[in-house]
C-alpha cells in the first residue's frame, strides 16, 4: 500500500469525498416546484412509487450494449483516470438527458409516460457505467443493490435520506472483496434480493422525480424545462455514484475506510 493520503491528488479527492458528505440534497427539486406553482397540487403524486417500481423492473439497465469503451479503456489502478472515465460517462448521460428531456417537455403531459422510463433507465445505466470506470463490474446481488442504493443517494429529499443512504452504501461495502474488483462482466436481470433496494429507490424517487418534472407540464415552459430538469438529475445521479465508486476504490486499493487509513 503506498503512503495515498499524502499524495496530492488524492488529498483532493478525500476532501470532495467530504464535501459531498457534509453538502445538502439537492435544491433543483424544490426550485423546480416555485417554477411550476400553477400545478403545484400534482407534486408527490405526479409519479407514484409503483410507476419507478415497475420501471426499474423492466428497465434494460444494464444491458451489455449500454457499455461504452471510455469506462474500460484506461488503467484501473490509476485513480485520476477513473475519474476521467467516469467524466466521459457524465458528458454522455447529460447529453442524452438534454436531448430527451427537451422532447419530452414539449409534449407536456403526454410526454412524461415516456420520459420517465428513459429517465430512469438513464440514471441506472449511468450508475453502473460509473462503477465500470472504477473496476467495479460484478454481477452478483450486491451490485444489484449497491447501484439501486446510488440511486437513493442521487434522489434524497432530504438530509436524513441522504445520511441514511451514505450510511447503507458504507455498509453495503462489506458485502464485496477485494476480488470483486477488475471483475467486469455482463450484469443482468433482478433476483429476489434486490426487491426491497427497489422498493425503497422507488419511495424515494417517486417523491423526487415528481418535484423536478412537475414543471414539465405546466404551460410553455415545459420544453425548456424538461431539458434542465433531466440533466439536473443524470447529474445527481452521476455525483452520487462517483462518490460511491471513489469511496470503493480506494477502500480496496490504498486501505482508507472513509477518509481514514484502515487497520488491516
Amino acid at each position: 500500500m503506498s503512503d495515498l493520503a499524502t499524495v496530492p491528488y488524492v488529498q483532493t479527492v478525500l476532501a470532495e469525498q467530504d464535501a459531498y458528505r457534509a453538502a445538502p440534497p439537492s435544491a433543483f427539486p424544490r426550485a423546480v416546484r416555485s417554477i411550476a406553482k400553477p400545478v403545484s397540487f400534482l407534486t408527490n403524486r405526479l409519479i407514484p412509487g409503483e410507476v419507478i417500481e415497475a420501471v426499474i423492473r423492466s428497465a434494460d439497465w444494464a444491458a451489455s450494449g449500454s457499455i461504452r469503451k471510455a469506462a474500460l479503456d484506461h488503467d484501473f489502478t490509476d485513480l485520476a483516470a477513473c475519474d476521467e472515465a467516469a467524466s466521459e460517462v457524465r458528458r454522455w448521460a447529460l447529453g442524452y438527458a438534454v436531448t430527451g428531456g427537451g422532447a419530452a417537455g414539449a409534449l407536456g403531459a403526454v410526454g412524461l409516460a415516456l420520459d420517465v422510463p428513459a429517465t430512469i433507465a438513464l440514471a441506472l445505466r449511468t450508475a453502473r457505467l460509473t462503477g465500470l470506470c472504477y473496476g467495479f463490474g460484478g454481477d452478483s446481488e450486491a451490485e444489484r443493490v449497491h447501484i439501486l442504493d446510488i440511486l437513493q443517494l442521487a434522489g434524497a429529499n432530504s438530509r436524513a435520506e441522504k445520511d441514511d443512504a451514505i450510511a447503507r452504501l458504507a455498509s453495503e461495502r462489506g458485502d464485496f472483496t477485494p476480488e470483486d474488483w477488475r471483475k467486469i462482466v455482463r450484469l443482468t436481470g433482478q433476483t429476489t434480493g434486490s426487491v426491497a433496494a427497489t422498493r425503497r429507490v422507488a419511495a424515494t424517487l417517486g417523491v423526487n422525480l415528481s418535484a423536478r418534472k412537475v414543471a414539465q407540464i405546466a404551460p410553455v415552459i415545459g420544453a425548456a424545462v424538461g431539458a434542465g430538469v433531466n440533466a439536473a438529475f443524470q447529474n445527481d445521479v452521476a455525483t452520487a455514484a462517483r462518490f460511491a465508486y471513489r469511496a470503493r476504490w480506494i477502500e480496496v486499493n490504498e486501505n482508507i475506510v472513509e477518509g481514514r487509513i484502515g487497520s488491516s
